[in-house]
């Protein structure tokens, strides 16, 4: 396990560079403080950079998200989502799962179907399938969410996850994402069908808006050894473990809050069948 202070350490081994959104740039409300800073010298140095996003919005709108909060359009060469390899897979394939569709999400993520010949139904029992694209627990659609998979189970309806993410981290709550739910549904026996990381269709799409660099001069940083570093191993690319993400509580020293415990983060990581090329204690330069 190599540990780097930021990545300078390792930018000039690399020619392009995969980032993880939230939990790596930002944390839902505000970028990190050294995300910017970072994102500049990765540009001043030619570096490709390309966000993959477990994230059920479509790429423009985690795009505009990111801009919004100050990380500006030419720090980054493209964005790839989870929601929008959904979209993407749901145009193709509507047939496919029919017509009606269950559909558990905020309002900002309704754009998910818009322009396909979906009808979103609010209730399971007369859908045809299950779109799941929870970006993170609210009670405004999650009140009777369990009841409403009991109907999908009992009909065998299949479900779509647009987030295969378990949690992510808002400020500084953490919150249950589609993952979660999704995980739940297939234990009871459901059938799902997960797009986004750690799945590798979605770093085809990354590895293509990059110009399609060597893989051996490709890294990926993330916070999730469950969905960004097993998905970057899986790919056959470097990748960087960003500790001050959602495992955090795990790898903090007892009585030394804001510090990392090494044995912690040696057992987390050979707890997981994948593991990361480096790790690091916060996305800086």
């Amino acid at each position: 396990m190599t540990h780097i202070d930021g990545l300078r350490d390792i930018a000039d081994q690399y020619d392009a560079f995969i980032l993880d959104i939230f939990g790596v740039l930002h944390n839902g409300l505000r970028p990190f403080p050294g995300t910017v800073e970072c994102l500049e010298h990765l540009k001043q140095s030619g570096k490709g950079i390309c966000l993959l996003s477990n994230s059920p919005r479509r790429a423009t709108d985690a795009a505009r998200q990111c801009m919004d909060m100050g990380i500006a359009a030419h720090l980054f060469d493209g964005v790839v989502t989870s929601g929008e390899a959904t979209y993407s897979a749901m145009q193709t394939h509507t047939r496919q799962y029919g017509r009606r569709c269950y559909f558990i999400g905020g309002p900002f993520v309704r754009h998910l179907v818009e322009g396909i010949d979906i009808e979103v139904l609010p209730r399971a029992d007369e859908a045809d399938f299950i779109l799941n694209a929870i970006p993170g627990t609210d009670d405004a659609y999650i009140a009777d969410l369990h009841q409403q998979l009991e109907i999908g189970l009992a009909r065998g309806l299949p479900m779509i996850c647009a987030n295969p993410d378990l949690v992510v981290t808002i400020g500084d709550v953490m919150k249950q994402c589609a993952g979660t739910y999704a995980q739940l549904y297939e234990r009871a026996g459901g059938h799902v069908t997960y797009y986004g990381k750690p799945y590798s269709p979605v770093y085809d799409m990354a590895h293509e808006k990059l110009g399609k660099p060597a893989k051996e001069r490709l890294c990926a940083v993330g916070d999730s050894l469950h969905t960004d570093i097993q998905g970057a191993v899986s790919f056959g690319i470097a990748s960087v473990f960003n500790l001050t993400g959602i495992h955090w509580d795990e790898v903090q020293l007892d009585h030394t809050p804001g510090k990392a415990d090494i044995e912690k983060i040696r057992t987390i990581i050979n707890s997981q069948q994948h593991r990361p090329t480096y790790t690091m204690g916060g996305f800086e330069w």
